[in-house]
């Protein structure tokens, strides 16, 4: 079944954004609401004066990275030809500044139709949920496309599909019993290494044709 819609992750998915999330850690950690990550840290202090705080700083590293930005897998030509078949949404924890230089310093401004930031969704199945209402399409309609794991539940838990891209060196082992390609596997979220066979893998489902 084709899609109408893809919606991609930013930073992991099209970039790398080089940010010392150390020193971001020891900042959440003088904060009143607090937690151990910084996607914790969002959703659990979302709208919080700390939240606020943690937000501004964040950004400033976000806009100074930017500019020092890798680009992963040619993601401007893969967005740009999904462009000219289906509407595109980003959704990123990052800022909405933030992705908005990421998505111009791309040359994707006319391209990408929805951008979900972290000011306005606490985790990434809330912001899946916000980008395929936005773009106005069925949630079956839809293909998300992460580099996390908490990326292929969100897929899941919105009922679109889904496939996690897993860079590098990586152990999906997480114990004797547990593999993290079997449980998504499980959830029909597909495991691949790059934004090219993320394409080629929906492209063999019959879900998208470029």
């Amino acid at each position: 079944m084709s899609v109408k819609a893809v919606i991609l992750d930013v930073d992991g998915t099209l970039v790398l954004l080089p940010i010392n999330w150390n020193h971001v850690m020891r900042i959440i950690a003088e904060e009143e609401c607090s937690a151990q990550s910084f996607l914790g840290f969002v959703a659990k202090c979302f709208g919080t004066e700390s939240f606020w705080r943690v937000h501004e700083f964040v950004k400033s590293l976000e806009l100074e990275a930017v500019e020092k930005m890798v680009v992963l897998d040619n993601s401007p030509e893969v967005v740009k030809r999904l462009c000219r078949s289906y509407r595109v949404a980003l959704v990123t924890m990052q800022s909405m500044e933030a992705a908005k230089a990421v998505v111009s310093k791309l040359g994707l401004d006319n391209c990408v139709e929805v951008v979900v930031s972290r000011e306005s969704a606490r985790n990434r199945v809330e912001q899946v949920a916000k980008a395929i209402k936005l773009l106005g399409v069925e949630p079956s309609k839809a293909l998300f496309i992460g580099d996390k794991v908490l990326d292929g539940f969100a897929a899941y838990a919105n009922g679109t599909r889904g496939v996690v891209i897993m860079r590098g060196n990586i152990c999906t082992k997480v114990s004797d019993t547990d593999l993290i390609d079997e449980d998504l596997d499980a959830l029909g979220v597909v495991v691949v290494r790059s934004l090219w066979e993320a394409i080629e893998v929906a492209e063999r489902f019959g879900l998208i044709r470029l």
